[in-house]
């Protein structure tokens, strides 16, 4: 695909810098070579310190997605490279105080030299009470003998020691996530956001 009019791109960059949704673009090899303004936004209302854009430039997007999701992710990204078609996919990605769902698209870039991810902010709402029971963060229940909590990647419930199966909404940890925290995710979110996938 031919480069774009000087012009064009100007225009693109423009409008990619003052969208709402967090937008970022990998070179083929899966690198940030652009994040816009709402990423920095993004990462200092949510304690995204040390995330700012300058410093993810050159840096592997799979390299900051949780274990479990690395090969869904890295399949994804190479068949829209191969394919040149979009994708998209929705995902939760709360606070401690806010629910919030997000529309993920990966298109093509507009020269055949990487992709645009667009993260768009479909819903956010204050937690209910009704929504989520609260637990106190409790270190004999969720801290593991190797000093590592598991948190999910999507939902931010953390599961517990004893019953691994059983995450619970701990808002202490997700307003300030444990020293050593282990980006899991729950059978519930791999059910609803990863039907087709099957970890190991």
């Amino acid at each position: 695909m031919p480069a774009l009019p000087p012009d064009s791109e100007n225009l693109l960059q423009r409008n990619l810098e003052r969208d709402a949704a967090v937008i970022y673009v990998l070179d083929p090899d899966l690198r940030i070579v652009y994040c816009n303004e709402a990423w920095d936004r993004f990462a200092a209302e949510n304690g995204g310190h040390g995330l700012e854009r300058h410093l993810q430039l050159g840096q592997c997007v799979m390299d900051a997605v949780p274990d479990p999701l690395r090969q869904f992710y890295d399949d994804i990204f190479r068949k829209v490279l191969a394919s040149r078609q979009a994708w998209e996919h929705s995902y939760e990605c709360s606070s401690a105080t806010v629910f919030r769902n997000f529309r993920m698209a990966v298109h093509p870039a507009p020269r055949a030299e990487g992709l645009v991810v667009v993260n768009s902010l479909t819903v956010e709402r204050p937690h209910d009470s009704q929504d989520r029971k609260i637990y106190a963060p409790d270190p004999t229940v969720y801290l593991r003998a190797d000093g590592i909590v598991a948190m999910c990647c999507h939902c931010r419930r953390t599961s517990r020691v004893r019953r691994p199966a059983v995450w619970d909404w701990v808002p202490a940890y997700v307003e300030k996530p444990p020293e050593k925290v282990s980006h899991s995710i729950c059978d519930v979110c791999l059910s609803l956001h990863y039907p087709d996938f099957e970890t190991e």
